[in-house]
């Protein structure tokens, strides 16, 4: 029988050890956390906050449907890091009223009473795309924002042979003829990743780009192939 070839050998080793990582991420989370029992200090929060007097609104529970959905709190090392990523939020998607925008996602999963609390708006994104997102009109009497003290409760639980087991299986994907079929896995680190059509798009773009320097008499008289160009 012949034998199989040595980089077919390697692809499957990695896939083994891929899935043994996974393994152990999920185990390492699995693990949980341990309450410290002194509190560390760790930077600040610039939060949304329920007041208590939502109980005076009728749409109480719409109001807090709202409230679980938009991103509530911004964390920074200093007050100042906090209000700037606030500031940052504000500045690319608006604020109204003081409360971050929600998603059209987020919005279709509220129910019909906390959907009447919103407003749709449109904007560019970053690619020049125009998206839809919602302002949410919750009374100002039912919330607040303030600044708080963050800290650290918690702490991640260890286990020391899962930790050196993952170093080990890291340092097989960096041995000389596994480092480069393990990079060329990876498709977050291959920007050509796309699909057929937009191949296609890119080459021919390219190639319309290589004709714009011959005129077009010139194309049609002697008739230029891109492919050569």
């Amino acid at each position: 029988m012949k034998p199989k070839h040595i980089k077919e050998q390697r692809l499957k080793e990695i896939r083994r050890l891929q899935k043994r990582q996974r393994e152990i991420w999920k185990l390492q989370r699995e693990l949980g956390d341990i309450e410290i029992e002194k509190p560390i200090r760790h930077g600040w929060y610039k939060e949304i906050v329920i007041t208590h007097r939502i109980e005076r609104f009728k749409n109480k529970t719409a109001i807090l449907e709202l409230y679980n959905k938009i991103e509530r709190y911004y964390w920074g090392r200093t007050k100042e890091e906090a209000e700037n990523k606030w500031v940052n939020q504000t500045s690319k998607y608006l604020i109204y009223k003081g409360l971050p925008t929600i998603s059209k996602k987020q919005f279709n999963k509220l129910s019909f009473n906390a959907q009447c609390m919103c407003t749709a708006f449109q904007f560019r994104n970053e690619s020049k795309k125009l998206k839809v997102r919602f302002y949410i009109r919750i009374p100002k009497g039912a919330y607040r924002i303030k600044n708080s003290r963050a800290y650290i409760t918690h702490r991640k639980r260890i286990d020391p042979a899962l930790i050196s087991e993952e170093d080990l299986i890291r340092s097989q994907f960096i041995k000389k003829g596994y480092h480069n079929i393990y990079e060329g896995m990876d498709p977050w680190k291959d920007d050509w990743n796309l699909t057929t059509y937009k191949q296609d798009k890119l080459k021919t773009k390219r190639h319309l780009k290589a004709l714009k320097k011959y005129a077009l008499k010139d194309v049609i008289k002697e008739n230029i192939s891109w492919e050569n160009h």
